[in-house]
């Protein structure tokens, strides 16, 4: 039976709902005095929860001569339960796309110093992801293409990610370090262009520095994945600048523009 409780609570209910709602679904119609006992809550709580779980359509009532009866619906009606908080879920989730721009503009407002945030392991990955799938502008990234397969947490949502740049047409320019010069795996979509630097001269790099709008990312992921998210457009110039330097001088180096 705590099992069951435990499980109930998945479904938003509380345990002392929970308690009362089994208790009545294993009794059948009955009082609130044998409700009360059966799920070993108080009498007086045994009511609110009662009215709480008929207000979530999990109990009803009905009068038998002078008494008053409260019976569990079928666990089918668990279903609907589920069905109304997805679709609260879905409400909230479109009202937060609403607020969001006004949030995003206040974290992102300039102060005296810029905003730091250390993001580690898959959801690190996601939310760099959304943050620069928000921005705007080019996007500038200088990264090491490592011969190993990438990890579980870097290959989940991928191919999605990439997708969606794709779809939009998004500016994008990488400079690539890696072995060789063969450019035929790198994702090709309109607006994209690469360029291969030699691993050889710069055989320490196992990076990504990535930058979009105001907001620059450091990305480390050869031995575990962290991430540096900076948002201050001072710095985000500078890095782009430094960019811009390096792009210039890979112009002799392999490239693919599409």
């Amino acid at each position: 039976m705590e099992e069951l409780i435990r499980e109930l609570g998945h479904f938003g209910l509380s345990e002392k709902e929970a308690s009362v709602y089994l208790a009545s679904l294993e009794l059948g119609p009955s009082p609130v005095q044998d409700i009360s006992r059966k799920g070993k809550v108080n009498r007086a709580t045994t009511y609110v929860m009662i009215e709480s779980l008929m207000n979530r359509g999990l109990m009803s009532s009905f009068v038998r001569g002078k008494k008053r009866y409260y019976a569990a619906e079928t666990p089918d009606r668990l279903r609907a339960v589920l069905r109304m908080q997805r679709k609260e879920l879905d409400q909230k989730e479109q009202e937060f796309e609403t607020v969001f721009p006004m949030l995003a503009a206040l974290y992102n407002a300039e102060g005296a110093k810029p905003q730091i945030r250390y993001l580690e392991g898959v959801e690190g990955v996601k939310t760099v992801r959304e943050t620069f799938m928000r921005l705007e502008g080019e996007i500038l990234q200088i990264l090491s293409v490592e011969p190993e397969s990438p990890s579980d947490e870097l290959e989940t949502g991928r191919d999605e990610y990439l997708r969606d740049f794709a779809a939009k047409s998004v500016p994008y320019r990488a400079l690539l370090v890696m072995d060789g010069e063969d450019l035929s795996k790198v994702p090709v979509w309109k607006n994209l262009e690469v360029r291969a630097v030699p691993r050889n001269l710069f055989p320490t790099m196992h990076a990504e520095i990535t930058v979009r709008g105001n907001t620059v990312c450091l990305y480390s992921h050869k031995t575990a994945i962290l991430a540096i998210v900076l948002t201050s457009q001072e710095i985000s110039d500078g890095i782009r600048a430094l960019f811009e330097l390096a792009w210039k001088g890979s112009e002799g180096f392999p490239s693919r523009k599409s």
